[in-house]
């Protein structure tokens, strides 16, 4: 009924009413448990933005962020009647979530082909809050790769800040420096200043949860965050993250195997340089900086 109603609208072309059609069915099949019924009509909606090259404004993305923030909790998926069935529709991992990345990921490449980064950020950090609002930190792998393509800070170190506190205390300081290279290490040569932002208050807003943390780990995390800070004040910014690697990296990379290739891909990503390219010692006022933070710890 609702593609007919859409059809009938587009071939009038009567637009605002074809899309309204798509909106309100998805939404309302989604609010009954249907998922599948529910991500088509979304996905006929992404299709005609695509074709019709609409721009990614607020009134488009709203459109998709209402389907999105449609998704249903766990177990109301119709058909999810039943103990197994139930619990395999409360788990992030579920064909229920597939097929809402599916849509989500839909939604992404279009507002990336229309040059809109922003409203990508919006509709991961959409999908990333749905995740852990529903399914807890059982769906921190998933919800991650959205957490750091997102804008949502906040959101993202309450997540992080409520799983480090469930493990031990010592590996706190190790969720922290991890989630920081994730979403540094997702830039493009588009997006680095808007990926260091969201790193910025991602970190931020951990330390207002869990305090200040005093680690080799910690300061490396600082010291990695301000050395690419000053990327735009100075040519050897570089030196100041070489530094902090000599210092601390060796101890702070060997706490987890995935550290180090991430490293290397920020230092690829934002000083253009590989490992064996650093440069001579750090003089001037960033040498200062940097024996400064040094020596305070």
């Amino acid at each position: 009924m609702y593609k007919t109603a859409y059809h009938r609208a587009k071939a009038r072309q009567n637009m605002e009413d074809a899309l309204l059609i798509l909106r309100e069915g998805a939404v309302t099949q989604l609010a009954h448990g249907q998922i599948t019924c529910g991500v088509e009509l979304g996905m006929l909606l992404v299709e005609t933005y695509t074709t019709a090259s609409t721009p990614a404004d607020e009134a488009s993305v709203s459109r998709l962020l209402d389907i999105i923030n449609a998704f249903p909790p766990p177990g109301q998926a119709a058909g999810a009647a039943g103990s197994a069935a139930a619990s395999a529709a409360a788990s992030s991992s579920s064909p229920v979530v597939d097929e809402c990345a599916r849509f989500v990921a839909a939604c992404v490449k279009w507002a990336q082909k229309a040059g809109a980064v922003v409203s990508s950020r919006r509709l991961h950090s959409a999908f990333a809050s749905y995740l852990w609002k529903r399914f807890g930190p059982e769906s921190l792998g998933r919800a991650l790769q959205h957490f750091v393509r997102g804008d949502d800070a906040e959101g993202f170190a309450q997540a992080l800040h409520a799983c480090a506190a469930a493990g031990p205390r010592a590996e706190v300081d190790l969720w922290l420096l991890r989630a920081l290279l994730q979403v540094l290490s997702a830039a493009t040569s588009h997006s680095r200043m808007a990926q260091l932002a969201h790193a910025r208050s991602t970190y931020d807003a951990f330390l207002a949860r869990s305090g200040p943390i005093d680690t080799p780990t910690a300061r490396f995390t600082e010291l990695t965050l301000l050395a690419l800070e000053h990327l735009a004040l100075s040519p050897r910014a570089h030196d100041m993250l070489v530094l902090a690697r000599e210092k601390y990296g060796d101890g702070v990379l060997r706490r987890d195997g995935s550290l180090a290739p991430m490293l290397e891909r920020v230092e690829t990503l934002y000083f253009n340089v590989r490992r064996g390219g650093a440069g001579g010692p750090l003089g001037g006022l960033f040498g200062d900086l940097f024996k400064s933070l040094a020596e305070a710890h």
